[in-house]
């Protein structure tokens, strides 16, 4: 691939952002398709320092001066959910490429907003779901494309993680509220949401149960408690578009797992996270594959069917990094040949309505339509 190199600029790019620092910052600094060229935070002395650890020629504090730059080609926003939007729009503003983060924006107002103004300036967008550059998640997508497994008939996914309970941190206590827009409906639902949709097709039909076990929650670091206006029980049952039965199960304050299991008339798929912390984009996964050669193999011994746990990817491909290398290197494609591979903001727009539609199932005890026939 020819082309120039993209030059980026993080917003919230500090060294002490835990996914910036593992992610956008080792990935970009390695390809030789982008440099950084600015780190933006909210503390000049940090966004100093962050730029010169990493030889980045500029540091700012205002996203707008940044976004201005003439030595910014691509905009990455990876601050917290409730600050997408401002920055976002002063990047479309500008005409600057975007990445954005997942949830994108607090609420699907904004998120229309911002796609609808990314596609009239005619930029580059990407939403950060980059679960969908998993080898593992793309292996099963394929390989149930191809019928591996028969006609789908139906999938259950279970997501739990230890956060979003009982216990929380200070960095972690704004998860809590509900107004935040970074819920674990939004975010360990959303991106297991987005992977099953992603693999299979999307919901047609949903009706939910949202519970809270808990009101307040305790920080750790003070022993004080805080407020919790979100639910830790997300029950969702619905029909997806060819028909599938999809049963969820989203948990929080629990004993962490990812577990998609989607089974079909020859066979049954098992997408697991080992080492799980109930978040999918975060990698580690395996891929189990059970098949039977025919209906009477079902009512016969178990020794019919043959189970095999299937190695897909290296090990530095199954995490977050090697899913974030991937994202960015095709997204380099799209802004040099433009195409448009990348799940974008238009993407990020039909999954916040699903969990709209989830949202509203759970509170007037209705099955919502999702997709209009």
């Amino acid at each position: 691939m020819k082309q120039n190199v993209i030059n980026a600029g993080i917003i919230g790019g500090s060294l002490n952002n835990q996914w910036a620092s593992k992610t956008h910052i080792p990935v970009l600094k390695e390809s030789p398709f982008y440099q950084i060229t600015a780190i933006g935070t909210s503390k000049m002395e940090t966004a100093k320092k962050s730029a010169m650890a990493i030889n980045a020629p500029l540091a700012f504090t205002n996203h707008r001066e940044l976004a201005k730059s003439e030595d910014v080609d691509l905009v990455v926003v990876s601050v917290k959910v409730p600050f997408h939007y401002e920055a976002a729009i002063t990047a479309i503003e500008e005409k600057k490429h975007l990445y954005c983060e997942w949830p994108l924006g607090i609420n699907t107002s904004e998120a229309k907003e911002m796609a609808k103004m990314a596609d009239q300036a005619n930029i580059h967008h990407v939403i950060g779901l980059q679960a969908r550059q998993s080898p593992e998640v793309n292996y099963v997508k394929q390989a149930i494309k191809q019928g591996e497994i028969g006609r789908v008939l139906s999938c259950t996914m279970q997501v739990a993680t230890q956060g979003k309970g009982r216990i929380t941190d200070e960095r972690n206590a704004y998860l809590l509220k509900k107004e935040k827009g970074a819920s674990l409906l939004t975010i360990n639902g959303g991106h297991s949401l987005d992977v099953l949709c992603y693999i299979l097709s999307d919901f047609k039909k949903v009706s939910a149960v949202m519970s809270q076990n808990y009101s307040e929650a305790i920080i750790q670091e003070t022993g004080l408690t805080t407020a919790k206006t979100t639910a830790d029980q997300i029950a969702i049952h619905g029909t997806l578009i060819d028909g599938i039965t999809a049963s969820v199960h989203i948990q929080g304050g629990v004993y962490p797992e990812f577990h998609l299991e989607v089974r079909g008339e020859k066979g049954v798929f098992r997408l697991k996270q080992s080492n799980s912390v109930g978040h999918v984009q975060f990698g580690n996964l395996t891929v189990e594959k059970i098949t039977h050669p025919n209906y009477s193999s079902l009512h016969s011994e178990i020794d019919h069917a043959f189970s095999e746990e299937i190695r897909i990817s290296s090990e530095k491909d199954r995490y977050p990094a090697g899913y974030v290398e991937r994202a960015y290197h095709r997204f380099a494609q799209d802004i040099a040949e433009n195409k448009r591979q990348m799940p974008n903001f238009n993407d990020a727009v039909k999954l916040h309505q699903l969990l709209d539609a989830i949202q509203n199932s759970a509170e007037t005890g209705k099955k919502i339509t999702v997709i209009q026939d």
